[in-house]
């Protein structure tokens, strides 16, 4: 009965704040959120600012701006159809960036933004080889370029890709380094540190050290719950690792508490039909059966049987298919 962040933390909160970043014009970190309610209407959104993206794009190359500049509008097209979960276009837009921005003899953090980006993407799309090699090249040039901060989030990054490849121990190590970093650094966004603390929170659950990893999600809760909206989803997510924490450890009383919190605010943000939210309530329901809550656990496997029942929950597009969580085991 373990779950496992699929994708991991760090990348759905990467990607979730970049693409409304790319809507509203927010500052980089800011927390965001787009309720189930208006998927829609954030979907067209985002359809609508593809175009006017590739019409500037072509304008752009009609004149012939210098390959810092393209790479840019690349790696920022990329990240919009990441969005709407256009992998092959995204992936072919963020090489070319990769492509153009590998001309100049410098590195640049340019550069190692658009590597990490396109590892990050593959992550998404199970090319977890790929991914490495890219993530560990954008840690040298980040290093080379001596961005303390930069280097953290790579740290971050490879914590998410040996999560899903199951390697906790490099995972833990990797997170630790960044979590000491984002802690110490005024830079670092409350994104950031809470990202990495429920990043971390996984690997030490995975290693069976759930007991450590329950002041972490503390800690994390609190400064989301400051810095953050209320109806965050990160907030629900942490809930809900918070909860799995607790049942490993034998606290069931506040596991139950926090299953439930967690997994009702990733309905209000995700919806009733998405595979994160599904997920997690088989999850719940497995707790509730384990713990002799043989009714309850029924009424949640019914309202499973009907959404899996409507919705085709491996087709939904956007920003709210870039985590999920394995099934309940």
């Amino acid at each position: 009965m373990n779950i496992r962040l699929v994708i991991g933390v760090a990348l759905l909160l990467s990607s979730y704040a970049h693409g409304q970043q790319l809507l509203q014009g927010g500052e980089e970190g800011q927390s965001t959120q787009v309720t189930a309610t208006d998927s829609s209407e954030y979907k067209q959104q985002l359809l609508h600012r593809i175009a006017l993206e590739e019409i500037a794009l072509r304008e752009a190359e009609s004149s012939h701006p210098t390959d810092v500049v393209l790479g840019r509008l690349y790696v920022r097209l990329g990240l919009l159809y990441q969005e709407v979960a256009w992998w092959e276009r995204s992936e072919a837009a963020l090489a070319h960036a990769v492509a153009l921005l590998r001309r100049s003899s410098e590195p640049s953090r340019d550069l190692a933004n658009a590597i990490t980006q396109l590892g990050k993407l593959h992550v998404l799309m199970g090319k977890r080889r790929e991914s490495e090699k890219e993530e560990l090249e954008a840690l040298k040039l980040r290093q080379d370029l001596g961005d303390r901060l930069q280097i953290a989030h790579s740290w971050n990054d490879l914590a998410v890709l040996y999560l899903k490849e199951q390697k906790f121990a490099k995972a833990r190590d990797f997170a630790q380094q960044a979590e000491a970093e984002f802690a110490a650094s005024g830079q670092a966004s409350a994104l950031d540190r809470v990202t990495v603390r429920s990043v971390l929170s996984e690997a030490l659950c995975s290693l069976k050290d759930c007991a450590s990893a329950i002041p972490l999600l503390k800690a994390a809760i609190s400064e989301a719950r400051t810095a953050l909206q209320p109806t965050d989803f990160v907030i629900g997510l942490c809930d809900y690792l918070l909860g799995d924490a607790y049942w490993k450890t034998g606290n069931i009383l506040a596991a139950e508490e926090y299953l439930e919190r967690g997994t009702t605010q990733m309905r209000a943000q995700l919806g009733w039909g998405h595979p994160v939210y599904l997920n997690s309530l088989k999850h719940y329901a497995l707790f509730l059966r384990d713990n002799q809550r043989m009714e309850a656990a029924n009424v949640l496997e019914r309202q499973i049987r009907q959404a899996e029942a409507v919705v085709d929950v491996r087709a939904i597009p956007g920003h709210r298919g870039t985590l999920s969580f394995d099934e309940p085991h």
